[in-house]
């Protein structure tokens, strides 16, 4: 479980850079070759309730290119912040998030039959709504059992 949890949330070469405290109300948008990258806009991330600690909504950035949609956040106090993959379409589904909270690393995938946590996906213009439940273990002390916590995570990608 903690090897599943720290390999999204160590996966941040793809997703770029993202953080998240409150709201991001300034934006702007970079294009790269073929991808549109996004900062910034009106996002939200919320972890148990609360804004994820230490986490520059400023920085997010969403990249939609090769059929995905890539959030990600910058590191945050030399710790890993905040990773989504998304599959691109209609409805999309989450692949993959990983984020590290209060020093526990949190996931929600599946692979070969594994399920870890869970995400719901809604989309309101080039607006996602991501909700869901994110299990994992605490990185001091791996030995307590899983964690499961709800989040939700607003971002703008176009």
């Amino acid at each position: 479980m903690f090897a599943v949890a720290a390999a999204l949330v160590g996966c941040s070469d793809d997703t770029g850079s993202e953080p998240a405290a409150a709201n991001a109300e300034s934006e702007s948008t970079v294009v790269a070759g073929d991808a549109e990258v996004r900062t910034g806009g009106n996002t939200v991330v919320k972890v148990d309730g609360n804004d994820l600690p230490g986490l520059d909504l400023n920085s997010v950035t969403c990249v939609k290119q090769g059929g995905k949609i890539n959030v990600g956040s910058a590191a945050i106090g030399g710790q890993q912040g905040l990773g989504i993959v998304m599959t691109d379409e209609a409805t999309p589904k989450v692949e993959s998030l990983g984020m590290v909270v209060d020093g526990s690393a949190l996931a929600v995938s599946e692979a070969m039959g594994m399920k870890v946590g869970s995400a719901e996906v809604s989309v309101d213009g080039d607006t996602y709504t991501i909700t869901g439940e994110a299990s994992g273990a605490d990185l001091n002390n791996p030995m307590a059992g899983q964690i499961t916590k709800p989040f939700t995570v607003t971002v703008s990608c176009s």
